[in-house]
């Protein structure tokens, strides 16, 4: 019972802006009120036979005081004797009223379960939908992990937290608002009793709360520091052994987990006392409704009231539960809007260009200005001009700005001034998936999805033949290894393809790209995670991938370049040199510099102005 009163009683998140969050939040329900209208009576019933139960007691008992022979016997022998059958047909009809209550609060339960699912659907599709209209700067501000918990563990959280809310919280105000009238007109001197141990009973469980609330805060602080060192020193296993840190590891491991158990001890006494609390308060009621009871009224009415209590102080055993659940489903929802409420790409023009089938793959950069920060201009004033079928390579310093002219031409981002064109047009005429349908692309980092190799290099050509992937696989230098592989190219990746090697998984990017067919081909640090060999038949597939095709080829390694007809140096997001390899080598300029850092016996790792 531990975790659940820890979650319970204080390691729940709360939301910035509580009441705007509940009523959004509250609002998506609107559509399902009639069903929720059909809970709520289903609830209110429920009350109504909870409630009639022990006034249906009293009756009995105060019958059985009044005419007891109507239900004893005094023999002629002298023994008593009992008519069961009047017994249990009057005790039979509480039965029933218990049966009720409880087939109905398990029939709106049931019914609840669906609305919550429904929700969960709708809000996990809005969010998919969402996200697939979200720039890439979205993706650059937040971890894969962040947005993964928003679209289902915080999804998730939001639907179970609303199906316990709907519930309790209908189930709880009806019952705390029928019994006090049921109270009020059976006895009012008993009902006074019973209000006067609310404040007690409100007091304390909110004076014990905040405690508990406390700890458990430093408790969940102190768990996620102890979730870290324990990710970073097996993620770094070899690193701690390499430089003989285990004693440090271990004694910092040591001292984080002694601090947390201190902590969860006085968590758990304070979240562990508040219900003994309650109960100790609900035993002086029930004290003083004997002492008063006895003086004023009958038996009946003291054992009804003695159930009725029981059912009074109900709610106030599920508050700091309902509370923080509600806070946790708030949060939840808080994170959740925050991704709807991000701003979308701008949307396909309804002229917009579909038929890229005579494109020629003339790019153009007029005026070009970007920057990912307003305060940090990256691209000022860029002018280029690739004619079609020419291949260009870009170089430069990290952060000089070579990624960001791909993302600009694949409109991941949008120029601030100036505009990028194709053939003549504006790309932002282009609808998205014409323009990215024309444009090929090898990363450096490699992407490939659990399935298998077939698959794989088919997403580039959803219908490509089989005959069509093994020619791409061939031109790529894919095809051995793919066929020493179980199954060949029915092999299947796992996750990410880590059961290949790196550079068999970037070998297979390749092939995908081939099979593509691109317009405009770009290629990212294409061969750098391949061994020198295979770089050179790469090199040679890339040649003939390139020819007749616009290539934009990003590198860091210019023995990869070398021979390119026109090559891009860049600095603080400006072409700074312009030519051949031989041409830039006689400047005597910036990619000299950077050449012979690489190749000729200067210092490789003296300071290449490499930008943040």
């Amino acid at each position: 019972m531990a975790a659940p009163r820890g979650r319970m009683m204080g390691t729940i998140e709360k939301p910035r802006d509580f009441k705007k969050t509940m009523r959004r939040l509250l609002a998506d329900f609107r559509p399902m009120l009639p069903k929720l209208f059909v809970v709520a009576l289903i609830a209110i019933v429920s009350v109504l036979f909870s409630i009639l139960s022990p006034l249906y007691i009293r009756d009995i008992l105060n019958n059985i005081a009044r005419t007891p022979e109507d239900f004893f016997t005094l023999t002629l022998e002298g023994f008593i004797t009992v008519d069961w059958m009047a017994l249990i047909q009057r005790f039979a009809i509480v039965l029933a009223f218990y049966a009720s209550a409880a087939f109905l609060n398990w029939l709106a339960e049931w019914l609840v379960i669906p609305i919550a699912a429904n929700y969960s659907y709708n809000m996990r599709k809005k969010f998919q939908s969402k996200i697939d209209t979200l720039p890439l700067n979205f993706f650059d501000s937040q971890t894969y992990g962040e947005i993964l918990s928003k679209g289902t563990n915080d999804i998730d959280t939001i639907a179970r937290s609303m199906q316990q809310i709907i519930t309790q919280v209908i189930h709880s105000v009806f019952l705390f608002i029928g019994v006090i009238i049921a109270m009020f007109a059976s006895s009012w001197q008993l009902a006074l009793v019973a209000m006067a141990s609310l404040p007690l009973t409100i007091g304390f469980t909110v004076l014990i709360a905040k405690r508990s609330r406390k700890h458990f805060k430093i408790l969940h602080k102190k768990l996620g520091i102890l979730n870290s060192h324990i990710e970073e020193n097996y993620g770094g296993f070899k690193i701690v052994k390499l430089f003989n840190k285990e004693p440090e590891a271990i004694e910092k491991f040591n001292k984080i987990n002694a601090d947390m158990a201190k902590d969860d001890r006085y968590a758990q006494f304070f979240s562990g006392v508040i219900y003994p609390t309650i109960h100790f308060v609900n035993n002086l009621t029930f004290v003083g409704i004997c002492v008063v009871g006895g003086l004023i009224q009958d038996i009946g009415n003291m054992v009804a009231f003695f159930v009725l209590i029981s059912l009074f102080q109900m709610p106030f055993q599920q508050i700091g539960q309902i509370a923080n659940i509600i806070q946790s489903s708030a949060a939840a929802a808080e994170r959740v809007f925050s991704v709807f409420d991000e701003k979308e790409v701008a949307p396909n023009p309804s002229d917009a260009l579909t038929d890229i089938s005579r494109m020629k793959g003339e790019v153009r950069f007029e005026d070009v200005w970007f920057s990912y920060k307003q305060d940090a201009p990256l691209i000022e004033a860029m002018n280029l001009d690739i004619r079609p079928g020419e291949s260009v390579a870009i170089v430069g310093p990290t952060g000089a700005g070579k990624t960001t002219i791909v993302n600009l031409i694949l409109r991941f981002y949008e120029v601030n001034r100036g505009k990028i064109t194709i053939d003549g047009v504006d790309i932002r005429n282009y609808s998205y998936e014409a323009l990215r349908n024309a444009i090929g692309m090898v990363l450096q980092d490699t992407w490939l999805f659990s399935g298998s190799i077939k698959d794989n290099i088919r997403y580039g050509h959803v219908g490509a033949s089989d005959e069509e992937i093994i020619e791409a696989a061939k031109a790529a230098h894919a095809h051995f290894f793919i066929t020493t592989l179980p199954g060949g190219y029915d092999f299947v990746l796992n996750e990410e393809g880590t059961n290949i090697s790196q550079g068999q998984r970037q070998l297979l990017t390749i092939a995908r790209a081939i099979l593509s067919q691109p317009k405009i081909l770009i290629l990212d640090e294409a061969t750098s995670s391949v061994d020198t060999r295979t770089e050179t038949v790469i090199q040679e597939a890339m040649n003939k991938l390139m020819q007749n095709r616009t290539s934009f080829v990003i590198a860091h390694r210019l023995s990869t370049i070398k021979n390119a007809k026109t090559i891009l140096v860049m600095r603080h997001g400006k072409i700074i040199e312009t030519g051949n390899h031989e041409q830039l080598l006689a400047l005597n300029g910036f990619y000299a510099d950077l050449y012979n850092a690489q190749f000729s016996g200067s210092n490789p790792l003296a300071p290449l102005d490499i930008e943040a």
